[in-house]
């Protein structure tokens, strides 16, 4: 595909191609400012002087900053070359530039000779407009030789913030990408990020741009459709099972995503969560999925008004579901970039969504000095999240704080009425027995069905009783008694 010349005769000549290729039939200021300054800094208009060069992009998730170098890829002579951090995700991205009809290649580990043989043979008769690549790949020498022969007009690095994030732990190719960039000779660099705090930004700087200070376009990330809530809880399994139960007046809207932070986790809570739902639709999602597992599921999901899905990172990036209308973190994340980008998985279309963390005393013990800010925030969350990103908003437009929504921690005045009124009388079986009110042996056995405490908890499932219990203990209102009362439980307030 050769360059598409600049023509002043039609109104808009960069819309025409975005409409003919993409289907859009208008771009986000932002968006021009990026795809001009790629245009210019390739002698586009003629003028590269007027151009500011190499760029950092901060567009908020769902403001379209794939089409800033795919449409100044189909208008440029020459090869952009798109660094993505999943194989799924250029898998994606290669499936939509086929269908748009645009010539596209991918480079990745695994391939066969015969296949880098054509890929080659096809770059060096400059057939392809974009080639797809991660960095592992670019890290081979070989490979990189024969790359730096080519005509690269527009080297693009990709939820960059991965940079800082993956690349002084477990992907150190990452910290070549800058190397790469020097021996390449793109005639632009562009990062490309959501979000990103100053700390990650110096980092981008520093490994990419080799210090260098490149010009930054920066959108306000700010979702304002995004209502963020904190949910302390006693039981995180009884809590979800409360917001996400179809009947409720705390339940919240689907489809919902769940973050968790281990393949094990996010499987126990899928099968819990249909176990006490009596629902189906109910799948987990991680990087331990066979390929077919991944596809049938994120199909599933793609089209599902109702589903839930509970899924680690490996479900996010790079996904165009637009509708989902709850996102919970049923842990805190790392990092205020990772928080943002996986709750910014919520509300693509614009329409209201909520970000929910959820947190027990557990969690208090693994927090970040960040989000254990933000849970003890007694301001506007929102403000306290961009102010991580060195930003200050104008105002709120939803939090839980600045709604006035108050979570009461489920469970927890009964707990206390019940120690109060039952100290060191029950060992903690007997007391899930007992709060929980279902049948069984030991209930007949000690008499425990005739307490008038009998059930109180029925709604709760025994794991929830039990998970409760031990958030009370580590919170230290509660302990077990010795000598006589050995094991019996006792309030500690």
């Amino acid at each position: 595909m050769e360059e598409i010349p600049w023509n002043e005769a039609l109104p808009d000549p960069i819309l025409e191609v975005g409409n003919r290729f993409f289907g859009i039939r208008y771009l986000f200021p932002y968006q021009r400012l990026a795809i001009h300054n790629i245009l210019y800094s390739c002698g586009y208009f003629g003028k590269v002087e007027d151009s500011f060069g190499d760029q950092i992009v901060l567009l908020p998730t769902g403001a379209g900053k794939s089409l800033c170098f795919q449409l100044p890829a189909v208008l440029l002579s020459g090869l952009t070359l798109v660094v993505y951090p999943l194989l799924s995700l250029m898998a994606d991205q290669y499936r939509r530039l086929q269908e748009a009809r645009i010539s596209v290649g991918l480079l990745k580990g695994g391939q066969s000779p015969e296949e880098r043989e054509s890929l080659f043979r096809s770059l060096q008769e400059e057939e392809l407009k974009i080639l797809l690549t991660n960095p592992e790949a670019l890290a081979n020498p070989r490979t990189l030789t024969a790359l730096a022969q080519l005509s690269i007009t527009h080297f693009v690095v990709d939820e960059a913030h991965c940079i800082a994030q993956w690349g002084e732990t477990f992907r150190p190719s990452y910290l070549n990408l800058g190397k790469i960039r020097t021996t390449l000779k793109p005639k632009v660099t562009t990062a490309f990020t959501a979000t990103a705090s100053p700390v990650v930004l110096e980092k981008i700087r520093e490994h990419l741009f080799n210090r260098t200070l490149p010009h930054e376009i920066s959108a306000n990330p700010d979702r304002p459709n995004i209502e963020y809530s904190v949910i302390e809880t006693l039981s995180k399994q009884r809590t979800l099972r409360t917001l996400l139960a179809p009947i409720g007046k705390e339940q919240v809207q689907r489809p919902a995503l769940i973050f968790c932070r281990s393949r094990k986790r996010a499987e126990q809570l899928a099968l819990s969560l249909r176990r006490s739902l009596w629902e189906k639709d109910i799948f987990f999602y991680h990087a331990g999925l066979s390929h077919e597992e991944k596809k049938r599921i994120e199909n599933w999901f793609f089209h599902s008004t109702t589903g839930i899905l509970t899924a680690t990172t490996a479900y996010g990036m790079g996904v165009d579901k637009s509708n989902i209308r709850t996102v919970i973190h049923d842990q805190a994340p790392e990092t205020l970039e990772a928080y943002l980008q996986e709750s910014g998985r919520g509300g693509r279309d614009t329409k209201p969504c909520q970000a929910i963390l959820l947190v027990s005393e557990e969690d208090r013990w693994k927090l970040s000095p960040f989000f254990r800010g933000y849970v003890t925030e007694r301001g506007c969350r929102r403000t306290y999240l961009y102010r991580g990103l060195g930003m200050e908003l104008d105002g709120c437009s939803g939090c839980d704080t600045c709604n006035q929504i108050v979570h009461r921690i489920e469970g927890y005045d009964t707990f206390v009425s019940f120690f109060r009124r039952n100290s060191r009388r029950y060992t903690e079986e007997e007391v899930i027995h007992l709060l929980g009110g279902k049948p069984s042996l030991l209930s007949v056995t000690n008499a425990l069905h005739r307490n008038r405490w009998y059930g109180v908890l029925g709604e709760w499932e025994p794991e929830e009783l039990e998970e409760g219990l031990e958030n009370l203990f580590r919170l230290g209102y509660i302990r077990r008694g010795k000598f006589l009362w050995k094991n019996r439980l006792f309030l500690n307030l």
